[in-house]
């Protein structure tokens, strides 16, 4: 496994790490956390949430994120998506960063999958991410310092 911190990731390297996952991924994830604990959800986040509704998948109930887990007796909506052209560019529009992928903003922790596999998951209020693949194209793309952690 790999991780990248916020601060070993450039502006610039956000667009291709982006690109990168939509080439190799089929999938990707993110959560809305509750009112309870985020407040009401931003205008920014309930457009991308229609934006993308034609490529949802399911939305399974969780007790937290990809990232991160809560009280057993919190109840997260997590929303599946297909990767395609369409909802690669709904993603790109919507963030300057990786990390930027926080409520209320914006949906909480997008996260890769490659064949229902965990690829690439954010934990982007804690300021990290992490890789669970190797990733030639990644490991060597400018404005990006990965760290092996295994």
């Amino acid at each position: 496994m790999y991780e990248i911190m916020e601060t070993d990731l450039t502006a610039e390297a956000y667009k291709p790490l982006l690109n990168r996952m939509c080439d190799v991924c089929d999938t990707f994830t993110f959560a809305v956390l509750p009112k309870c604990m985020m407040g009401k959800p931003s205008v920014t986040l309930c457009r991308i949430l229609e934006e993308l509704e034609p490529y949802l998948k399911e939305i399974v109930h969780t007790n937290g994120t990809r990232a991160n887990l809560f009280d057993s007796h919190m109840s997260v909506p997590n929303y599946e998506y297909h990767l395609c052209k369409e909802s690669q560019d709904v993603l790109l529009r919507a963030a300057e960063s990786i990390f930027h992928w926080q409520q209320p903003a914006l949906p909480e922790d997008l996260t890769f999958l490659k064949k229902g596999k965990e690829y690439f998951v954010t934990n982007a209020h804690e300021g990290y991410a992490m890789l669970f693949a190797e990733d030639r194209y990644l490991a060597e793309l400018r404005g990006t310092k990965w760290n092996k952690t295994e």
